[in-house]
């Protein structure tokens, strides 16, 4: 046996130097104050080695370079008291060339059969770094044959750090850090945005020093996780027992020796594997999200620790700097957006339009121009997530934990650079990190992949500004209705169900479908900032918004950064700035005129800047035709506005189930044709020409089977993860991957779609730990997991309903109008589109697809959002602990403070078989019935809705609305529940009476402890039972319950008819095991194995 390795530490720059060799070597190439190259060796005593071997390895090995391993050669020249041929052949090899031996003579190798040492090891090297190192050996060999041989530096090499240090926010003192911030700046004498960014920057950072601690730079030294005091114990007396046998080599001491060796192996052995039984069980239902998910990538293996790439030029040769490698990525990636990757074409319409300059727009009296609110600036930090700080450290925790008081200094600040058009100039500077490509040469620079870090201030700022210019381009109905990337309500399944249902309906009328799926080259990097200016004008943009975004575009710049060394600093000629807001948006308006060259009889689709057109007919030359007019006018779109499709990537499928020997379909881009492939993943999902979904189910199963390997690592029968955090595991990381798109392959055939059944029922199986014999319905049963076709039909249902929500939807029309579905109906052996198999398992399930849903309503304007007061003082107390009299005196004190006010008291109630809401005043009373399917949460909105819409109808100047639900009023007073309708209609109402001067205020009070009001609106929302129903339409989440009791149902009675399952017995009634949430895996085991057989 035999073999070598080198470990090299990932603070290191390293890459691998190949070798074209016989013998067992391999060698790296490191970067610390120099290069060098490092070459481990092994030739086994039975090989024989020649002169020519080495030296052929050597020319090979980059200058400087440092050779050492087991030669297996004795020669007096390193330390051994004879000659052999192997030590003759190392000796002329040493005296030929312009290398050194570093050995001393001291022993290297310790032979346990006759209890002799010798010189086996050899440190051969460079006669340029001979006399910088001086050649060491380990006096103990920690278990091995072989001592550990170590170089120490003559000159201690310089220790920079590895990267920049870190704020370490989970540290942070934030009482200390509001505290330490000034409570205003005088903005009014700053001469220049720069000069108050710098201002405001300086006071974050001056507070966020004195308050946060960060880290050093350095990599932390982790110790090993299993080592503990048996180790350290038997680890000492193992080296007390070597240390008395090199003074006394007698065969009694080299006994004694082996034998505590081999405990303190068996020790070691043990420890580590208790170690990983108590880290695997450590992942449980009880463990913070965070940490359960850290720790499952790394034993997944997706967590890579830092490391710094070594480069190599052109010709071959390695950067001998971590400045000169920064400097080489960061020209790779300017070069990405230069100009020299546009046509020829479009550098000539480039220059003819840019003769026109744009000037910044004096009209200011859209009322998107407005200033900035204190409102919109609240709900873009909270929109802020925790991302790493860009050039000027400022972390976006630091500004979600700013005081009120500076937080209208900020807001100043940045109305100032609304009404300047200017940004900071730091603002429009990142910092790049480069990212391996997947399966990529570590070593070329074009393997790299950049992620941008700007500034937080400036995301946030382009935040408010993006809120409001797709407020804007979605009101004015200004983007293509099939654009569905980045888009509000819209998602990649809206294209797939919608080219799935055109192929489908090729198919039922005997047609062709042909389709292209398209490829842009370097698309975000290249989009023409001037062609996006002129778009935003051709929409009517002008004003503040039009001159912040011009001046967004221009001058931007990054750095790359390796570690800590950061390179020169690089421009970015085009394209549009990545890790930036308004980016993506930007990107869209440049692909929005796309749609406008397309025949509106060929279909298309686009997210972001995946694009695909098709075109169905009886006629497959009829096809090619109409598909080749329309790649021709996108050539001539992309020659206009800078963008380019690759031929070789862009590929052609033509759909179709006709019998017969057909031509191939002949496309082409500028002349380059387009290759025909019979299937092409679009959008995550694979489509054949067939419409089989074979392939795609076929490469889904394999990749969860992959996936399910983390379950089987913590799913031991005796220990690991808990039931319930194996089951959450297996729905966030298999089945989740299994749910994408599978309304849409569930069209596949039968026997199709049972490849996928084994996964599920593994899943399920390895979680709640089963035997392999248990039968699949008990799995379902004993884990209250659904099927795999259940699932579908849940997820169908749920996004069929959402279609009704949203009439604006280019999938809208196939809830209402669904195309040939008579034709479908006549076809019964032909498959059925997406709408018409949602209906038909509705009616398995006796589930009422068409049930009235709300509408999703109009947003209102950002910058007409105002703050809702929700008094929720009362909070602090709880009713099942405090004295009912000490909640009551304390409302009525709140009350007294409304005293010239209004007062009206809202309740919502849910029984069997009704939903009702009421509103009660000082002089009236208001109840609604509402659809039986409503939640609770819906009730109680709807009844504070009726309470707005009293006070406007009434004009009650000043009001105050007391609800007991404290889940709507915390989702009124959020900013990130604008999604829901109830939440968005109600606040629109807020605003339209705040409009009319009309104050409305909302306070929570507690349920059922004797406060009049509030007992008066329960009572008045039990009488909605003698009402007919009067809001019919409700929220389409809240039919997710009735879908849920609907399948479960079903599954219940097909459970009832498997009376001869032995678990039926025990579990009747489908439901979820109380003993289910043990925290002990030995019992859940048991238990389950015990109950099922």
């Amino acid at each position: 046996s035999g073999g070598v390795a080198i470990i090299v530490d990932s603070s290191l720059p390293a890459c691998e130097v190949s070798l074209n060799t016989s013998l067992e070597a391999v060698a790296v190439r490191l970067l610390r104050d120099r290069l060098i190259t490092i070459c481990s060796i092994y030739i086994p005593p039975s090989s024989s080695l020649e002169l020519s071997q080495l030296e052929a390895l050597a020319d090979q090995l980059p200058e400087p370079f440092i050779l050492m391993g087991d030669f297996n050669a004795h020669n007096p020249l390193w330390g051994s008291d004879r000659t052999d041929t192997r030590g003759s052949v190392v000796a002329r090899f040493l005296s030929l060339g312009e290398v050194c031996v570093l050995n001393t003579g001291a022993p290297t190798y310790f032979s346990s059969h006759n209890c002799s040492f010798s010189c086996l090891d050899l440190t051969i090297c460079s006669s340029a770094i001979f006399t910088d190192f001086t050649w060491n050996v380990l006096d103990n060999p920690y278990g091995s044959d072989h001592f550990p041989v170590y170089l120490t530096p003559l000159e201690a090499l310089p220790r920079l750090p590895c990267c920049p240090p870190r704020w370490k926010t989970s540290s942070a003192d934030w009482e200390l850090f509001k505290s330490s911030i000034p409570s205003s700046l005088d903005l009014s004498q700053v001469a220049s945005v720069d000069d108050g960014n710098a201002l405001i920057t300086t006071a974050i950072l001056e507070a966020a020093r004195l308050s946060i601690p960060q880290t050093s730079g350095n990599l932390p030294r982790r110790p090993k996780p299993w080592w503990d005091d048996e180790c350290r114990e038997s680890r000492k007396r193992q080296n007390c027992s070597w240390g008395r046998f090199r003074r006394y080599p007698t065969s009694t001491n080299l006994l004694a020796f082996k034998q505590l060796r081999a405990k303190a192996r068996s020790i070691r052995k043990r420890a580590k594997k208790r170690s990983f039984c108590l880290y695997a069980s450590s992942i449980n239902s009880f463990t913070p999200a965070k940490i359960v998910w850290d720790r499952v990538g790394r034993m997944e293996g997706d967590y890579r620790s830092f490391s710094i790439p070594l480069l190599l030029a052109e010709n071959g040769e390695a950067y001998s700097s971590l400045y000169e490698q920064a400097n080489a990525l960061g020209k790779h990636f300017a070069q990405v957006s230069s100009s020299e990757n546009y046509t020829t074409e479009f550098l000539r319409f480039k220059s003819k339009c840019e003769r026109t300059p744009i000037r910044m727009s004096d009209d200011c009296t859209e009322e998107y121009n407005r200033p900035f609110s204190l409102v919109e600036l609240r709900r873009a930090l909270a929109a802020t997530k925790p991302t790493s700080p860009g050039p000027d450290s400022i972390h976006p925790t630091m500004l979600s934990h700013l005081p009120d008081t500076f937080l209208v200094t900020l807001l100043q600040f940045f109305n100032i650079i609304w009404a300047k058009g200017k940004f900071p100039s730091s603002w429009k500077q990142a910092v790049v990190v480069p990212i391996l490509k997947q399966g990529k040469d570590r070593r070329k620079a074009t393997s790299y992949r950049p992620i941008a870090l700007t500034s937080c201030l400036g995301k946030t700022f382009e935040r408010l500004v993006n809120s409001r210019l797709v407020y804007v381009l979605e009101r004015k109905k200004l983007l293509s209705n099939f654009q569905c990337g980045f888009r509000t309500s819209r998602s990649t399944v809206d294209h797939l169900v919608r080219l799935e249902t055109t192929v489908r309906e090729a198919f039922v009328n005997k047609q062709f479908c042909l389709s292209v799926f398209f490829d842009l080259e370097k698309a975000y990097d290249t989009a023409w900032r001037y062609g996006i200016l002129q778009d935003l004008i051709s929409m009517g943009i002008k004003g503040r918004m039009f001159n912040c975004i011009s001046d967004f575009l221009q001058d931007r710049g990054f750095q790359v950064r390796l570690g800590a060394t950061v390179s020169d600093p690089f421009p970015q000629e085009n394209g549009v700035p990545q890790g930036c807001v308004l980016s993506v948006t930007l990107f869209i308006i440049k692909m929005n005129s796309l749609s406008q060259v397309i025949p509106p009889m060929v279909s298309h689709s686009l997210y972001v800047d995946d694009v695909q057109v098709c075109f169905s007919s009886c006629n497959l030359a009829f096809c090619e035709r109409q598909v080749q007019l329309t790649v021709n006018k996108m050539s001539r779109w992309a020659d206009q506005n800078g963008f380019r499709f690759s031929a070789e990537k862009t590929v052609a499928v033509c759909f179709s189930r006709r019998r017969g020997i057909f031509s191939v379909p002949s496309l082409s881009i500028k002349g380059a044709p387009i290759p025909v492939r019979t299937e092409h993943k679009f959008l995550g999902l694979i489509f054949d020409s067939k419409l089989t979904f074979g392939s795609h189910v076929k490469a889904l199963r394999i990749k969860c089977q992959r996936k399910l390997n983390i379950l089987k690592v913590l799913a031991h029968r005796s220990w690991g993860s808990d039931r319930l955090c194996l089951l959450r595991l297996y729905r966030a990381c298999v089945r989740s991957v299994l749910d994408y798109g599978s309304i849409v392959y569930g069209s596949a055939k039968p026997s199709t779609l049972k490849m996928l059944d084994p996964v599920h029922n593994q899943g399920v199986r390895l979680a709640i730990g089963a035997f392999r014999t248990s039968p699949v319905p008990s799995l379902y049963a004993e884990s209250n997991e659904w099927s795999l076709d259940k699932r579908r039909f849940y997820l169908s249902a749920q996004y069929y309903l959402r279609l009704r929500t949203l009439p604006q939807h280019p999938n809208f029309s196939l809830t209402n109008d669904i195309n040939y579905e008579q034709t479908f109906q006549n076809k019964p052996s032909v498959t059925r589109p997406f709408a018409l198999r949602v209906k038909d398992a509705a009616e398995k399930y006796s589930f009422d697809i068409s049930s009235p849903v709300m509408e999703s309503p109009h947003r209102f304007a950002p910058w007409e959002d105002i703050a809702v007061t929700c008094n929720l003082s009362l909070t602090k107390y709880n009713k099942r602990v405090v004295d009912s009299s000490v909640i009551k005196q304390e409302f009525f004190e709140i009350a007294s403070r409304y005293e010239t006010g209004k007062s009206l008291f809202t309740d919502g109630t849910k029984g069997i078989g009704y939903v009702g809401c009421a509103v009660v005043g000082q002089s009236f009373q208001c109840v609604r019935r509402i659809n039986p399917d409503a939640s609770v949460f819906t009730a109680e909105l709807l009844g504070l809705i009726l309470a707005v819409e009293q006070i406007i109808k009434q004009k009650f100047r000043k009001s105050i609305v007391f609800s007991d639900s404290l889940s709507c009023l915390l989702a009124l007073n959020s900013a990130t529940s604008w999604n829901h309708p109830l939440i968005s209609l109600l606040r629109g109402k807020i605003i339209n009476a705040h409009k009319q001067n009309i104050d409305i205020q909302f306070c929570w009070v507690p349920s059922h402890i004797g406060i009049h009001g509030n007992e008066e609106a329960d009572r008045a929302a039990s009488t909605c039972i003698n009402r007919s129903i009067e809001t019919h339409a409700i929220p389409v989440t809240d039919y997710r319950t009735t879908l849920r009791n609907k399948i479960k149902r079903s599954w219940q009675v097909e459970w009832s008819c498997d009376c001869y399952n032995k678990l039926h017995s025990v579990k009747p009634t489908l439901s979820e095991w109380f003993s289910a949430r043990h925290r002990e895996r030995f019992y859940e085991v048991i238990l389950c194995r015990l109950r099922i057989g």
